[in-house]
């Protein structure tokens, strides 16, 4: 590691004073846990690309010639800016995991003040065991390693705190998005719907705000149905760069031994739906790798079918609050985008983590919402529940 390494610890370590760790003594202790986490994944990342190969030797090496020949988004400028920072500043492979690792934590913390933001507006402690979640082997490994998971992971984790109070943080809401737009166009793009729809439904938009909105709506959604038909209809191209490179993420960083490498390819929607959120679930897993991985979709299971019984809470929060729509629209959108371009268990791992903010920031206001509940004399009822000015006390100004 050289000094330029150091800076992607440094950059991480920076996020202390945001996180609010100086607070008390469990956030202190959980920032540090969060830092080792993060960085202990990246170093494991490291050697396993070291070991048995993966996409983040793309970026660093260009073995690609990209660098220099070519400009454009996703891929091709991953590799762009990678190269430009090894050009004038140098840095070795294992220094770059750590830069990107930054990233990917920063992700992290965001969502973790978004938690915060629920907790405190609804008069609950912001140190609950929902944080706990954030712990999600995933968050950390996919998000710690060069390559487009942490930036994109950043540029999500950053539109779904922002929006909890979009009127003052829409410039880290625009900067969330140009992220995502550099990285995964179509995922910014499904941002902007989930954003205008939220506003659409509204209390108090205007009917010629809401006309503007449905325009910008049917328009993206036309966008993303083109680029869903390219990429299911086998528009990806071999004498691409761009294509080549996905044709390259989707046979690396994959552990045969974890049952990640399932093809799903031809198989019905439900069963790709059920295989991004799901799998490996133990019975299909093999390998320390595999049962990590099925442990985690234990957890999200759980969430899941939580939303399921809570439904009746979940629609309360969501009809009162417009960061609560935006983060359930976000999600089910980019679930549902990701389940029918999805063709293997392995490349689901790694792309789900893109909407975990999402999930993980809406599942954290229906508890918070449940804690409120069970606090008041108005009984379990969510819909009248939902009908006291109480129920969202501190949401309506988001």
């Amino acid at each position: 590691m050289t000094a330029f390494g150091l800076l992607g610890i440094l950059i991480s370590i920076a996020g202390f004073h945001f996180a609010r760790a100086g607070e008390s003594r469990p956030r202190f202790i959980f920032f540090v846990l969060l830092l080792l986490m993060h960085i202990g994944a990246s170093i494991i990342t490291y050697l396993y690309v070291q070991e048995f190969g993966g996409d983040a030797s793309l970026y660093y090496y260009d073995r690609l010639g990209v660098y220099g020949n070519q400009s454009g988004l996703s891929t091709v400028f991953v590799i762009n800016f990678t190269q430009f920072l090894k050009t004038y500043l140098g840095g070795s492979f294992f220094d770059y995991f750590l830069l990107f690792q930054a990233m990917g934590f920063w992700g992290i913390l965001f969502v973790m003040r978004a938690f915060d933001d629920i907790h405190q507006e609804l008069g609950q402690p912001t140190f609950k065991n929902i944080y706990l979640l954030l712990f999600l082997p995933g968050l950390h490994y996919w998000t710690s390693a060069v390559g487009k998971d942490a930036p994109v992971f950043l540029g999500v984790a950053l539109c779904t705190w922002a929006a909890f109070r979009l009127q003052t943080r829409y410039l880290a809401f625009g900067a969330g998005v140009l992220i995502m737009l550099l990285i995964r166009p179509h995922i910014a793009l499904l941002a902007l719907i989930a954003l205008a729809l939220t506003l659409l439904f509204g209390r108090n938009t205007s009917l010629l705000m809401r006309v503007g909105l449905g325009v910008v709506v049917l328009a993206g959604i036309v966008s993303v149905a083109g680029l869903v038909e390219d990429t299911v209809g086998g528009g990806l191209s071999l004498s691409s760069t761009d294509s080549m490179a996905q044709t390259i993420e989707t046979k690396s960083q994959v552990s045969e031994e974890s049952g990640a490498d399932l093809t799903i390819t031809g198989a019905s929607f439900p069963v790709k739906l059920l295989s991004l959120l799901f799998r490996p679930f133990f019975i299909d897993a093999t390998g320390v790798m595999g049962y990590v991985a099925s442990l985690e979709n234990l957890a999200l299971l759980i969430i899941i079918l939580t939303l399921v019984r809570r439904a009746g809470t979940a629609l309360a929060v969501t009809r009162s609050t417009m960061f609560a729509r935006f983060a359930l629209l976000f999600f089910f959108m980019l679930t549902f985008l990701l389940a029918m371009v999805n063709y293997n268990v392995g490349l689901g791992l790694r792309q789900k983590m893109m909407m975990m903010p999402a999930l993980l920031t809406f599942f954290a206001a229906l508890m918070a919402v449940r804690a409120v509940q069970k606090a008041t004399v108005y009984g379990p009822g969510a819909a009248a529940y939902a009908n006291r000015p109480e129920a969202a006390q501190g949401y309506r100004r988001a």
